[in-house]
């Protein structure tokens, strides 16, 4: 079965200039497959270089990196004897050590280095762990159908597919928001979904966009309620999203659409980086019901 022609998220290039200037959403189609997988892929890529970010400015690495610096000096160094104020110690210490203190910021800089490459390999192995899972599933465990035989023109499940919001500029997907029905939790009087993935371009990021995927997640929510009889229209419906702490942006956007943290626990990916960083995943959500209609 020929696979159908993919539009590319062209995540390695720029958007293409000469494409008319449009944006639009739109649900999950054969076309916008390989776009889904890629796009969700670079959200976690995302969520590993904000980390990174997060644990280079880290107490805990500044700390380390200090302490390297300090013990070279302590070895290195050259005291001064007797002087009669403490800036004159520190003027005859400074001219007994130029070469030594030379060498204590580049020991500072390449103890920073190894330790950030060493840290960045373990959050690699942590985040690549969550990217072949989606891969691996063929974004099965993301929007609930599997893309490589929905590219192929098989339609699986088309309520799986309006569970999906593409945003499209200039021909290209530059942003996505899913959510899955828990049917754990789910009652009949309680409908529960939760975003399964959400994020944009990186350049995209501070434009507000993330805002308008959650309302669209909301909206979909309560379009899915009223959609499937074994849940009543009007009831209650929650919404939930998975976060890290060190998402700070995401965490202020959800927080002005009105969700807040229902749980927080240590980073279970990584016992390291939640026991020395404080790393840890959050649990947000909203609940909220749209009355029905009196005839």
């Amino acid at each position: 079965m020929p696979v159908v022609k993919q539009a590319d998220a062209r995540l390695n290039e720029p958007i293409d200039k000469d494409a008319p200037p449009t944006i639009y959403g739109t649900t999950l189609k054969p076309e916008y497959s390989n776009a889904a997988l890629n796009l969700s892929v670079d959200f976690v890529k995302q969520q590993c270089a904000l980390l990174n970010k997060r644990l280079f400015w880290h107490p805990v690495t500044i700390f380390s990196t200090l302490v390297c610096g300090v013990i070279f000096l302590a070895s290195q160094s050259h005291f001064p004897g007797h002087a009669n104020h403490v800036t004159g110690w520190l003027y005859q210490y400074f001219l007994m050590n130029k070469k030594e203190l030379v060498t204590f910021f580049l020991v500072i800089i390449i103890s920073a280095s190894s330790v950030i490459s060493l840290l960045s390999k373990v959050t690699e192995i942590v985040f690549k762990r969550k990217s072949k899972l989606i891969v691996d599933t063929k974004g099965q465990i993301i929007y609930g159908v599997d893309l490589m035989k929905l590219a192929q023109g098989e339609i699986q499940d088309k309520t799986a597919l309006e569970n999906t919001e593409i945003i499209v500029y200039r021909d290209t997907p530059i942003a996505l928001v899913s959510i899955l029905e828990n049917k754990t939790l789910s009652k009949p009087d309680s409908l529960v979904m939760g975003v399964s993935t959400i994020g944009a371009r990186r350049v995209y990021l501070k434009s507000g966009i993330l805002e308008d995927l959650i309302d669209w997640a909301l909206i979909r929510t309560k379009n899915y309620q009223k959609e499937h009889p074994k849940y009543k229209h009007g009831k209650s419906m929650k919404l939930l999203i998975d976060v890290y702490s060190f998402e700070k942006d995401t965490k202020k956007t959800l927080a002005r659409k009105g969700f807040s943290m229902i749980e927080s626990y240590k980073l279970p990916e990584n016992k390291f980086l939640a026991s020395m960083f404080g790393i840890k995943k959050e649990l947000w959500g909203i609940q909220f019901h749209f009355e029905a209609k009196k005839e």
